[in-house]
């Protein structure tokens, strides 16, 4: 069996030997990775936002006590909604760096200031920032193009490192290569290209507006071919929604309920698996029904990669 390690440059954990061996699932007693979303507040208006509805934000007091519960996680991804909207995010972040091996920072990058960077740098492990392709096609769905990218450049200037997330529609298909292109400029670490889930504001998404499957497979193909030609450094995946990802990811919503998410055949497309408010993540864990799915995506062997 293969033990799971935390690779920092790479954003993500992997097999200390590579890809030869396979986890032992039976000796991991809790996620390996966990978001706890401390708002659902957010600025932009992106039409595949599948967080859109809205809860009142936890108090600080509340995310304090919570990290008792989390206790043994080796990532928490500090996420929402917008998280910059809190103004006590940066004293969260401080609280949170102390308790666990690695603190994310999941956000659309329009309030990344120099001075925001100043105050994160030291504390996040990295950022997550979304981009949906070169400014139009960006715009038509998520919109704030220039403002993400000044706030992309202030990252790097920052030397504070940056992951990528770009989300895979009909519309930014044919231009994904340029994402990657802007990633290299930008010297993110890694884009990783998903697929927008039914729920929220993504519900008001036509089947019409989804990519099938066999284009995703040969534009990524295409991708993995440019990034050798031309040098691109960052590193590029995407994942399919299907039985091997289905439920990966544990959402920590504001009122401290756990969902596994993406459940596809649920309503809403996520499953409660759990309450935090009385539940430790070691007993959410125990009636998990999807340990391996969430373990094989964290490690990348259900993910595509180039």
């Amino acid at each position: 069996m293969s033990e799971i390690i935390f690779d920092h440059s790479h954003h993500e954990f992997s097999l200390d030997d590579g890809e030869r061996g396979i986890p032992d699932y039976d000796a991991i007693r809790q996620p390996l990775s966990v978001i706890v979303q401390v708002t659902r507040r957010c600025p932009l208006h992106c039409a595949f936002c599948s967080e859109s509805d809205q809860f009142d934000d936890p108090s600080f007091h509340s995310l304090e006590s919570l990290k008792a519960r989390l206790k043994g996680v080796s990532r928490i991804y500090l996420s929402g909604g917008e998280p910059l909207m809190r103004t006590d995010i940066f004293e969260l972040i401080q609280s949170y760096r102390n308790d666990f091996l690695v603190v994310g920072l999941p956000t659309n990058c329009i309030y990344i200031t120099r001075e925001v960077c100043n105050k994160l740098k030291g504390t996040v492990s990295y950022i997550n920032a979304g981009l949906d392709g070169p400014r139009h096609i960006n715009d038509q769905i998520r919109g704030g193009y220039d403002k993400i990218v000044a706030g992309l450049n202030n990252l790097k200037d920052s030397g504070i490192e940056v992951s990528l997330s770009t989300v895979i529609l009909k519309t930014t298909l044919p231009h994904l290569q340029y994402v990657a292109q802007i990633a290299d400029t930008l010297g993110v670490i890694k884009v990783k290209m998903v697929i927008p889930v039914l729920r929220g504001r993504a519900k008001g998404l036509s089947p019409g507006d989804f990519a099938n499957k066999e284009d995703i497979v040969a534009k990524f193909g295409e991708i993995v071919e440019l990034k050798k030609t031309l040098g691109w450094k960052p590193r590029i995946k995407f994942t399919f929604w299907d039985k091997a990802t289905e439920g990966y990811a544990l959402l920590v919503y504001p009122n401290k309920k756990v969902y596994a998410w993406p459940v596809l055949a649920a309503p809403d497309s996520v499953l409660l698996v759990g309450d935090l408010t009385n539940d430790s993540i070691q007993d959410v864990w125990s009636r998990y029904p999807y340990r391996n799915n969430h373990v094989n995506k964290y490690v990348g062997l259900s993910m595509h990669k180039g």
